[in-house]
């Protein structure tokens, strides 16, 4: 199977794409990437466990899972930097993994409260460079304390990681390619903006699937079951043989719908 990318930020992977192309129906295709909030409780505490919070710096002030280490997901200088095809330079990158405490080993997971789209943003940019351990936290924060589960405020001291970076180009698509692979039947251009931005104008044989439409609804947003979630898939005629391609507007519901 080809894999899909994600476009003005990223090329795509594989929660759910997996299921559509390899999966039983009604089972996600890489269940390993998505990790319950009854099962973080009971390795929370492991040493080889790096939990990272995506949301703002200031909600995290206010309250984070224990042991989490605030990780904005990169937002201004990776702009200029997907001009040359990455997500950050690759020397900024490698200091901002290594100071999260990340080593090559490290099974990390990572959380927000948005619908996990800050979330998968950062798994995007820690794929893109090359760590394999990456998990994201269904429901988020907001699912979390909504458990009763522990809180805390105290800031953990956590030292450097070791992680090297080993950058995968494939995984990312850029204007250019895009451009060449429009009359493509092979890869799927998908808009994950809302039905009235993609209304007001999008990429030439693009389909539409606004991100939020992959999740449950109500105020915790988890992801829809892997059925439902083939169901969107394939009625939007994402086959199989084809390379999808997301984008949106930042990056942040490309990468939700690029995790999906």
């Amino acid at each position: 199977m080809t894999k899909p990318k994600w476009f003005l930020c990223f090329l795509i992977s594989p929660l759910v794409w997996g299921a559509l192309t390899a999966a039983p129906a009604g089972e996600y295709g890489n269940p390993q990437l998505l990790l319950e909030t009854s099962e973080l409780a009971s390795i929370l505490s492991n040493a080889d466990v790096r939990v990272l919070d995506a949301r703002p710096a200031a909600e995290y002030r206010l309250g984070h899972l224990p042991g989490a280490v605030s990780f904005l997901a990169p937002a201004t200088e990776d702009l200029e930097a997907n001009r040359q095809g990455y997500p950050l330079p690759p020397a900024g990158a490698e200091q901002l993994i290594r100071m999260a405490g990340i080593n090559a080993a490290s099974r990390v997971v990572l959380y927000d409260d948005q619908g996990n789209r800050f979330a998968a943003r950062v798994f995007y940019f820690l794929e893109f460079f090359g760590h394999s351990h990456v998990r994201v936290l269904n429901g988020g924060f907001r699912k979390w304390q909504s458990e009763g589960r522990p809180t805390t405020t105290e800031t953990p001291s956590v030292p450097p990681g070791d992680f090297a970076l080993k950058p995968n180009s494939a995984i990312i698509a850029t204007s250019p390619w895009v451009a060449t692979h429009l009359s493509d039947p092979a890869v799927k251009l998908v808009d994950v903006r809302s039905a009235g931005e993609y209304a007001g104008g999008h990429i030439p044989g693009a389909v539409n699937i606004d991100w939020i439409r992959t999740l449950a609804p109500g105020d915790i947003k988890t992801f829809l079951p892997a059925a439902e979630l083939q169901q969107l898939f394939a009625q939007a005629r994402i086959t199989r043989n084809q390379e999808a391609v997301t984008y949106c507007q930042m990056g942040t519901r490309a990468a939700e719908v690029y995790f999906v």
